[in-house]
């Protein structure tokens, strides 16, 4: 019955993820007030949260033991070829990390539903796959995607995430093998809108991921607001990793609101722009400079650069040095080869802002 209920659940906004929980009990909270206010999925994995043996996936299962809420919510876990970041992994069973063969595959998707105490799930996730490498790992006969069918009675939809570039991203869609697709998006960092665009087109699910940019945007009250009034404005879907009610209240409060809200995308985006103060001229992470021979997203990372320098939100390069693991950040491992600046469109001396953004981003604290 469960499984027939949920085919037919319209997915709502906001949808709540696990990777930020602090226990047991607070996981219950969080998902019951988070179901009670209407968001109807749960994205978790088996590395979220986990310490001592345990984590989300026994949390958000414990918390969905009452049909009351089970009833009312889609659950989504997922496991990678990959280590999490760019390269192929070493099986990590625990994490679901390195899952590169259908007998792997099989291992961790029992473990998950094990954990969860549940006879199902509404969404598997190929995770954290960034490179064409990785894709084509999970996609080999006898790989992640062959085990993933050999349980296909035990999900109804299939989905991928990935910090991949816009073709990148849109290349693993046209497989045609998944009906969503995950990718970080925010206020600051745009770059991936082809992929919404691509997705709009061809009825594919939108996840938002990093609606606040790994949480600090969080820390300033008018970024916060507009950083999910934008994402609210487009045909998406944010991802919060609530860890308390209050949070999951604000949400509640954003989303009742939007109608009565009177900014646009293009106003909230120049609403963010009037809040850095600067009379330079600094990249607007408009993503024309891509593709980069280093796969460094240059707009994405300067973004980070121009919360630290020109709102001096020490959040920012605490953020930029905490996601160091993906590729598209690590601005140090520009050449300077000058493509980016050849291609700018606001003829902006794009090296040379580089070279100023690496020596303030990866400076240590003093």
């Amino acid at each position: 019955m469960i499984k027939d209920k949920h085919k037919q659940m319209k997915h709502s906004k906001i949808v709540i993820g696990g990777m930020r929980f602090s226990s047991a009990e607070n996981a219950r909270e969080v998902i019951h007030k988070a179901i009670d206010c209407g968001f109807n999925y749960i994205d978790v994995s088996p590395a979220y949260c986990r310490n001592d043996g345990i984590g989300s996936e026994e949390w958000v299962g414990a918390a969905l033991q009452d049909p009351a809420y089970r009833d009312k919510v889609m659950v989504s876990t997922k496991c990678a070829p990959g280590n999490g970041g760019m390269q192929l992994g070493d099986f990590r069973k625990e994490g679901g990390f390195g899952v590169r063969s259908a007998d792997e595959l099989q291992q961790v998707f029992d473990q998950s539903l094990s954990r969860m105490n549940l006879p199902r799930v509404d969404w598997y996730h190929l995770w954290t796959t960034h490179t064409m490498e990785q894709f084509n790992e999970a996609m080999k006969p006898g790989g992640w995607y062959d085990g993933v069918m050999a349980n296909k009675d035990k999900w109804s939809h299939l989905g991928i995430t990935t910090h991949a570039d816009s073709d990148t991203a849109i290349a693993f869609l046209e497989s045609g093998k998944f009906e969503a697709i995950t990718i970080p998006l925010n206020v600051i960092n745009t770059t991936r809108l082809r992929v919404v665009d691509y997705c709009n087109a061809n009825n594919i699910r939108v996840i938002a991921m990093n609606p606040f940019a790994g949480g600090f945007l969080a820390q300033h009250e008018q970024l916060k607001e507009l950083a999910l009034r934008y994402l609210m404005r487009l045909d998406v879907h944010p991802l919060i990793g609530f860890s308390a009610v209050e949070e999951v209240d604000y949400a509640k409060m954003i989303e009742d609101t939007m109608d009565d809200y009177p900014l646009s995308v293009d106003e909230i985006l120049a609403e963010v722009n009037t809040l850095i103060d600067t009379s330079e001229k600094r990249c607007t992470a408009c993503g024309y400079c891509t593709p980069c021979p280093q796969d460094i997203v240059v707009g994405a990372a300067l973004s980070y650069y121009n919360l630290y320098k020109y709102m001096g939100m020490e959040e920012a390069k605490q953020a930029f040095q905490n996601k160091q693991w993906e590729a598209g950040l690590v601005l140090k491992n520009c050449v300077q080869c000058g493509i980016c600046e050849k291609r700018c469109p606001n003829g902006l001396p794009v090296l040379e802002i580089i070279r100023d953004a690496n020596r303030i981003l990866y400076a240590e604290a003093v």
